[in-house]
């Protein structure tokens, strides 16, 4: 009788009692419960607190250069690789415009990449890019400083035919419905990874004109130059910068016969003044793929080609564009 009064004495102290009809099989069932959960908190709440850690930071970027020119190009390799889970819904904005962030052609898991393009009438100064993403906390975004520096850019003196310069109504409506036909090209972008490897130029002919110029027609001030002038005679065969898909090719009142290739990615260059076009719009094309020949049409002072690049709708220089790609396909 005195063991049975010690052993409900002990039975109600214990922090597991809660009732006399609850049986001593069932505290130990009890117990062993607690101690299970006791001993996954222990392994998970280092787990958690160590995984929301990594959560919080943010993907490394490293910019192709702190300083670049209006008209210029800023290379951003992004390394996510050690976050787990993986940023989602990358994105760079910068002056009005949304960027892609593409997997690196490198290959490797967690790096990404993307490519700004600076709107030649930035003005030099401090800026920003703002990197956007989702993780498993919600949307993050990180901002990126860099420096606009002005680009040393000269004035070309061309004398044209004067309806290029000075067009009449007519003419004027044309120009309207033709630019408004090509933004639409540049807003039509494919997001895929059309190109493969390095960009090459279009022709090995000697450089007339550089991108940025102030151009006079006629004694008139009337635009930059946002591509490159090559030398080439009449008739010399123009090739694919890169593999794409070919988005126009007509004859423009500006540009003369032009084609256009999306590269994806939000990439795409331009062919102008051909004498001849060699390709149709929809058509696939590979690096090195012949589109057509070196010409005089549109507003030209003599034969030449017209060879540009524009990120995202945005002009920039086709030199520095090549040397970025370089950089990027080498790593």
């Amino acid at each position: 009788m005195i063991e049975k009064w010690k052993w409900e004495y002990r039975r109600k102290k214990s922090p597991f009692y809660q009732s006399s009809f609850i049986k001593p099989s069932a505290n130990i069932g009890l117990l062993v419960a607690a101690a299970a959960v006791m001993l996954s908190l222990a392994i998970l709440l280092p787990w958690s607190a160590a995984a929301k850690k990594q959560t919080d930071q943010p993907p490394a970027v490293r910019l192709s250069s702190q300083d670049v020119a209006n008209g210029g190009i800023l290379l951003l390799q992004i390394d996510a690789g050690t976050l787990k889970p993986l940023p989602t819904d990358m994105h760079i904005e910068f002056g009005g415009h949304s960027y892609q962030v593409f997997r690196h052609p490198s290959g490797r898991d967690g790096l990404y990449a993307a490519l700004i393009g600076i709107p030649y009438p930035t003005k030099p100064g401090p800026q920003e890019l703002k990197l956007n993403y989702s993780d498993t906390t919600g949307n993050k975004s990180r901002l990126i400083p860099f420096q606009v520096v002005a680009g040393k850019y000269k004035t070309d003196i061309l004398k044209v035919d004067g309806r290029r310069v000075n067009p009449n109504k007519a003419d004027r409506r044309r120009a309207i419905r033709e630019h408004q036909e090509v933004k639409l090209v540049y807003a039509g972008g494919i997001s895929k990874r059309l190109w493969d490897g390095k960009f090459q130029l279009p022709v090995d002919n000697e450089i007339s004109s550089l991108f940025g110029n102030r151009r006079v027609f006629n004694g008139q001030l009337r635009s930059y130059h946002n591509g490159l002038d090559f030398r080439s005679p009449k008739g010399t065969p123009v090739y694919a910068a890169n593999s794409g898909v070919v988005k126009l090719a007509k004859n423009l009142f500006y540009s003369g016969n032009a084609v256009i290739i999306d590269h994806g990615t939000g990439i795409f260059t331009i062919y102008a003044h051909l004498s001849k076009i060699k390709t149709a719009p929809g058509r696939r094309i590979e690096k090195g793929q012949l589109l057509g020949l070196s010409g005089a049409t549109g507003r030209v002072s003599g034969p030449h080609l017209h060879w540009g690049v524009k990120l995202n709708a945005v002009a920039v220089n086709p030199l520095r564009f090549v040397a970025i790609m370089d950089e990027l396909v080498q790593r």
